[in-house]
């Protein structure tokens, strides 16, 4: 199964090539790697073409069409079977890509897999696993993953532990933001799941970045502002309208009324 790791990145010249350098040295060798480039005014186009003889590919967009625009560049450009939207500040563990696609090869179906993460400063230096909950190894209904999701009140997965089957975006579409302009992974993540089952990997097999230059930090730990909560409950009315409108659930009294205490909350 071929798989796409893309890149999109705008001003990241700081930690570009380390996220180029782990995409390269995955133990599973068909692969493509793209770095889709929003208009980046550093030189970030100068050290992406230095691994050019690596056969990476760099897609410099006419003019910045956002973080979500650039994501769905990744949609478009890639030809893989399998995608990676891989953080320009994150880092893969070597076997990334092989552990996933082997859930793949035994489950073709399922919409995405995720793993553990962890937290590591401007340094790489590690701090903790990203997320405080998820949902139990392996295969996961569905239905299960967005009851889990209700039930911690939170997003479960990162985009960086995440390999997407590309099949899913011709029946629910690409990246949208429809209630909130900062949450749209999240909203994405609720929205595969609401039609096809899921896998989680429970191994750590890759680094999430914390820095002061990432969207993170606007969103989530910005005290004055708390745009990242807001959308996150705003999404979970979403993921709620999902659930009550499946008859199983309507028909199983404890989830019913776990959707309803946790959404309340």
């Amino acid at each position: 199964m071929k798989v796409s790791i893309t890149i999109p990145t705008y001003n990241r010249s700081q930690y570009i090539s380390q996220a180029i350098e782990s995409a390269i040295n995955q133990s599973y060798k068909d692969i493509e790697i793209i770095v889709i480039d929003n208009c980046s005014t550093d030189n970030t186009e100068e050290l992406v073409n230095h691994f050019q003889d690596k056969g990476v590919k760099y897609i410099k967009n006419h003019t910045n069409i956002g973080m979500m625009g650039n994501w769905n560049r990744c949609i478009e450009v890639s030809t893989g079977e399998l995608l990676m939207i891989l953080g320009d500040d994150d880092i893969l563990y070597p076997n990334f890509i092989e552990e996933s696609v082997s859930i793949f090869e035994k489950h073709p179906n399922i919409g995405f897999t995720f793993t553990h993460i962890n937290k590591v400063d401007k340094d790489g230096k590690p701090l903790t696993k990203w997320g405080y909950k998820f949902t139990p190894a392996g295969l996961i209904k569905g239905r299960d993953y967005l009851l889990d999701t209700a039930k911690y009140s939170s997003c479960l997965t990162n985009s960086s532990s995440v390999l997407i089957n590309k099949e899913v975006f011709k029946k629910i579409g690409i990246f949208e933001a429809p209630l909130s302009q900062n949450t749209f992974d999240f909203n994405m993540w609720i929205k595969i799941a609401n039609s096809y089952d899921v896998y989680f990997i429970d191994k750590v097999l890759s680094d999430y970045r914390i820095h002061e230059e990432q969207v993170s930090e606007i969103h989530w730990r910005d005290k004055k502002r708390h745009t990242g909560k807001l959308g996150t409950y705003i999404e979970l009315f979403q993921l709620a309208s999902y659930l009550l409108k499946k008859k199983e659930i309507r028909r199983d009294e404890k989830d019913y009324e776990s959707i309803i205490n946790q959404i309340a909350i």
